[in-house]
């Protein structure tokens, strides 16, 4: 279950730890030992199979690669380990066979934490003529647009994860991008090359993956703690420490997401049952990020007084890479001031 509760974020900040004192902070019900601690900072992420990309038309096939070597890069710069692509090709007709029996089968030590399989569904392209158009403005001036065409693409992927060996599925996830440009020409049936309309298709499909794919990351994104709180002069903003390091994309400006755990018994089946609770979020600043963690801002006194040792910190994989913002539903860079 996921209940949200202080649904408090921030808008950056300059506050550096050395502005800052450390301050004694309760610890959280079900905080990490400190074996379990351990074990997440010297960890990797999740161990993933990435089978190879399926696809619903033939000619599709040309892409394959280009989807798997983009999702596969989102998902080691989210703190995970990929799987060999050589073993996963040969691990792709057991997979198959494990979605239909829901139990993978393999001899050996387990090669994987998760499995992901990942289909494109379509990828096409079409073009409309625009013919040239002279028009007046207010001021009486006329205007002339020449004749052009409009060439537009869309992309759709359709992605599973599993758990490895139990084959429990996680989440399915669609992932729909588009992409298009536009050409001055008088010719109305709109000629394009085949090398141009497959890298159409293309930007299409990575369009797809990386709009889409944000949701996928943070269902898999490796678990993080908060281990210190450093408080400013007047306890109105403060930096948390949290042990998400470079190699699970700790980064200047990345949103990192704070929930709680707690058990619950449920009256019937007197069965103990974790919920997890959203709590709030901060923004990741450029000082102290390394291997072992980094410090997340928070401008928020409810939530500063809120967090405690141990509770749970998830990097935010959002449809825009830090540094951009999205307008009118696209992403796109803005300057800074």
């Amino acid at each position: 279950m996921m209940g949200a509760t202080l649904l408090t974020g921030c808008m950056g900040g300059n506050l550096k730890p050395k502005d800052t004192t450390p301050v004694v902070v309760p610890h959280a019900e079900m905080a990490p030992t400190q074996e379990e601690l351990k074990a997440q900072m010297s960890g990797h992420g999740y161990k993933i199979i990435l089978s190879p990309v399926e696809y619903s038309d033939d000619y599709d096939k040309v892409f394959a690669n280009d989807v798997y070597d983009d999702i596969s890069q989102r998902l080691l710069k989210s703190g995970n380990i990929v799987v060999d692509r050589t073993l996963a090709t040969k691990l792709k007709s057991e997979l198959l066979a494990a979605e239909a029996s829901g139990k993978f089968r393999t001899s050996g030590p387990a090669v994987a934490d998760i499995a992901i399989m990942t289909k494109i569904a379509s990828v096409k392209y079409g073009s409309t003529f625009h013919e040239a158009n002279t028009w007046q403005d207010k001021k009486g001036k006329y205007h002339k647009s020449d004749a052009y065409c409009r060439f537009s693409s869309q992309g759709q992927l359709y992605v599973r994860a599993y758990k490895v060996p139990s084959m429990e599925l996680i989440n399915t996830y669609e992932y729909e991008g588009s992409s298009s440009f536009s050409t001055d020409t008088t010719r109305s049936n709109c000629p394009i090359s085949e090398a141009a309309a497959r890298g159409l298709m293309t930007k299409a499909l990575n369009d797809a993956i990386k709009s889409g794919s944000g949701e996928t990351l943070n269902d898999l994104a490796p678990a993080a703690y908060v281990i210190e709180r450093r408080d400013n002069e007047d306890a109105s903003k403060a930096l948390f420490r949290v042990t998400i390091g470079k190699k699970s994309g700790a980064m200047e400006g990345a949103t990192v997401k704070f929930y709680r755990k707690k058990s619950h018994i449920t009256p019937i089946t007197n069965e103990v049952r974790i919920e997890k609770s959203l709590l709030g979020e901060g923004e990741m600043i450029a000082e102290g990020i390394d291997g072992q963690g980094a410090y997340v801002y928070v401008g928020d006194e409810e939530l500063i007084n809120e967090l405690k040792i141990g509770d749970i910190a998830r990097l935010d994989h959002g449809k825009c890479d830090v540094g951009e913002s999205e307008v009118f539903g696209s992403c796109v860079k803005l300057p800074s001031f």
